[in-house]
């Protein structure tokens, strides 16, 4: 890992369990690494795994393989200073 690096992460998988027992693989060895100052947009079609990505690194759900970090440490759940808006009103829709 880069010790500049900000953010990290490493050969990223995730799959979720469909109800015929098989996996349904939506990340497979996603790379990234982000320095200080950079600007990045995440593009793709809907259900590619953009929003999945993102709760990975903010440690909102655990990769089925391989590692986020954040400044140098592994995120193994919400991390002190990564945040994260949501696209709606996930958390108080009466709001």
């Amino acid at each position: 890992m880069n010790a500049a690096a900000l953010l990290q992460v490493s050969e990223v998988s995730k799959s979720f369990p469909k109800p015929d027992g098989h996996e349904l693989l939506v990340l497979q060895g996603v790379n990234l690494q982000l320095v200080e100052g950079q600007i990045v947009g995440l593009l793709g079609r809907s259900g590619s795994g953009k929003s999945t990505l993102l709760r990975l690194i903010a440690g909102l759900a655990d990769p089925s393989g391989g590692e986020v970090h954040y400044l140098g440490n592994p995120v193994n759940g919400p991390a002190a200073g990564i945040s994260m808006v949501f696209q709606s009103f996930a958390l108080f829709p009466w709001l």
